[in-house]
């Protein structure tokens, strides 16, 4: 995958028979009610995937999440890892209860980005339609997605739809792209058997990237795994990464040792826990007040797993909590880490009690009182280098006051961190005083020579790729004046190489792919023997096995590979010839020569001797007078 290409995932929420479904096969021409009891009962009872067709590099998967108060846990486990949601709601019906419960819930997972479609237009009045926007648009005041655009549309006749898909396309460009940096983390929600090929698994990535024939870990058995092969939306390929759904063909792990909850993590990167210190915003208001050791129900990625909440400044949560700094013991073990989002349900009666942040993974056990919920504010607020970390992970390059502004520190504080970072390699100061992370660029440093690894494969007989082009396919993830300054690094660290406006790998030489080997030796050969009387260089690469589309590239290697030298537009000359002939009629002739002169000495026509001195004259070797041309160098030492 290109690196300017950038993937995202976007959730399909909403009440039950409110045209979800519908509305999804109208923008992707996809059935994601893949089940037989799906499609008997016509309502979504496992999350469903389809790809949205873009006109630019973009990947967008769509999640068609279940909308019945039955299959809650599958709506959140779909929904883990969105980028933003399509909100939809019925013209006919409204908001309804399941509508705000998924809203409550994506506003707790800290889904800010939404597109809300009002389905089903074409079945009710205008009137009644505008009941329902008024309706919608109160419903959504003072939530994140109060600023989200409404869009009246219908699934069935059409209407609308494609401004549903331009709006999503639109409100995505305002989405920040997802980690690749990270160690790679795939929460599965599904897992298979395909006759032949052995276990699949698939889950949307959340961070990181994977590639073919690597080794991962399965959490929390801790079983070893080869990604045999991957597949986005049925296609094969190479790598995947953040924000992408993925399915890995794994070996080594049977189908019955995976189940949804599971996580395959990059080898030594996560480990797990069964004790989360956590900030819980309940939802509001509470149908009954939340005791001190109730059973509750964690949803973390794609896990539900049943555990007990711990207080240290209360005994029991009621409707007019604020943030709660609070601990989950858990009955089983998870993979988190700090920063993850999660909901809490209760498990009877059943109700969703609020989510929120994790603040530690891997927690302790401490007293009740004000002690202990001090300790938590500092953890959540983090160490001075945490707070410089996360801030440069965001940002990617920062001035010293920006920094210590953004990571809340004191300019004392801040220098004594920056010092501290800077000294064990963690920071890296850069020409123009900004500072960056080590990890940041060697994650760009990685990217880069993968896409100058592919570009070569694709473009084998260029001399590189562009700088400027290589800037701007990683300028919506990093500044641009970071990415140049990345490029010197690399540069000097001997990771690339520059040559003019080209950047390559440093084993790297252009040359043509292996299935125009003999074509080109057979052009060459033909060159060669025509000497200054070259054919049209088209018809003659043509007739040696080459394609009309490949002839442009194939002029611009033989002159930018100093091979050959350009006539005119439509001749080239090989570079030995060239300087064969210069020397030749170098040695034949006086100090000053004429066109008919060195006509007779070449033994070639007009057409070919002309745009021969007018090339003798742009490489400096001779200068045009009165009658004909002057030498100012020697060709034959040059």
């Amino acid at each position: 995958m290109d690196a300017n290409e950038t993937t995202y995932t976007v959730g399909v929420a909403g009440h039950i028979d409110h045209g979800k479904t519908t509305l999804v096969k109208a923008l992707t021409n996809a059935e994601t009610d893949r089940l037989k009891e799906e499609q008997e009962r016509a309502i979504s009872i496992e999350p469903g995937f389809a790809r949205l067709e873009t006109e630019d590099q973009r990947q967008v998967s769509l999640i068609d999440v279940p909308g019945h108060e039955k299959f809650i846990r599958q709506m959140i486990a779909g929904v883990a890892g969105i980028d933003m949601v399509l909100m939809v709601i019925a013209a006919d019906e409204g908001v309804m209860p399941q509508t705000k419960e998924h809203m409550d819930i994506l506003t707790l997972l800290g889904i800010e980005h939404a597109v809300i479609a009002l389905t089903k237009a074409d079945q009710v009045e205008e009137e009644l339609l505008d009941l329902v926007k008024d309706d919608v648009g109160e419903t959504v005041t003072g939530t994140a997605f109060a600023n989200a655009p409404i869009v009246v549309c219908d699934g069935v006749s059409g209407t609308g739809v494609q401004q549903v898909k331009q709006e999503i396309l639109t409100n995505l460009q305002d989405v920040p792209n997802r980690d690749i940096e990270g160690a790679f983390r795939l929460p599965v929600d599904q897992v298979f058997t395909v006759h032949g090929q052995g276990t699949i698994v698939r889950g949307t990535v959340y961070e990181g990237s994977v590639r073919e024939g690597e080794y991962v870990k399965l959490l929390p058995s801790g079983k070893k795994a080869k990604v045999r092969q991957l597949q986005v939306h049925h296609e094969l390929v190479q790598n995947g990464q953040a924000g992408q759904r993925l399915a890995m063909n794994i070996g080594g792990i049977e189908k019955d040792e995976v189940t949804r909850g599971d996580v395959f993590v990059a080898q030594d990167h996560y480990t797990t826990t069964e004790v989360l210190d956590v900030s819980l915003t309940p939802l509001q208001p509470l149908i009954h007040p939340l005791k001190q050791r109730t059973a509750v129900k964690l949803h973390l990625g794609t896990a539900e797993v049943y555990g007990q909440i711990v207080f240290f400044d209360r005994n029991e949560l009621h409707e007019k909590s604020g943030e709660v700094l609070c601990q989950i013991r858990l009955d089983a073990p998870v993979v988190t880490k700090r920063g993850d989002r999660f909901i809490l349900r209760r498990p009877t009666p059943v109700e969703t009690v609020g989510g929120g942040v994790v603040i530690e993974a891997e927690a302790g056990r401490y007293r009740f009182g004000e002690a202990t919920i001090e300790m938590l504010e500092a953890k959540k607020a983090g160490t001075p280098a945490d707070r410089i970390q996360e801030t440069l992970q965001n940002a990617k390059q920062l001035h010293f006051n920006e920094l210590i502004r953004q990571a809340g520190l004191s300019e004392i504080e801040g220098t004594k961190e920056i010092e501290r970072l800077l000294d064990d390699g963690t920071l890296i100061k850069l020409k123009d005083k900004s500072y960056t992370l080590e990890s940041v660029y060697n994650v760009w440093r990685l990217l880069t020579i993968e896409e100058l690894k592919a570009y070569h494969e694709y473009f084998s007989m260029r001399q590189g790729k562009q700088k400027g082009e290589l800037v701007e396919s990683f300028s919506k993830t990093y500044p641009k004046r970071l990415i140049e300054a990345f490029i010197e690094k690399a540069e000097v660290e001997g990771h690339i190489v520059r040559a003019g406006p080209y950047l390559r790998l440093p084993d790297f030489l252009p040359q043509p792919p292996g299935e125009r080997k003999k074509a080109y030796e057979h052009l060459f050969e033909k060159l060669l023997a025509a000497g200054l009387s070259v054919p049209v260089l088209s018809e003659a690469a043509v007739a040696s096995g080459w394609e009309e589309r490949e002839i442009e590239e194939l002029r611009a290697f033989f002159i930018e590979t100093n091979t050959g030298r350009a006539l005119d537009e439509r001749h080239i000359v090989l570079t030995s010839v060239f300087h064969q002939k210069a020397c030749q009629l170098y040695e034949a002739t006086e100090v000053e020569f004429g066109l008919s002169e060195a006509k007779d000495l070449l033994q070639t026509s007009r057409k070919y001797v002309v745009p021969f001195l007018e090339a003798l004259d742009q490489a400096g070797w001779t200068k045009r007078t009165d009658v004909g041309r002057m030498w100012q160098h020697d060709p034959c030492t040059t």
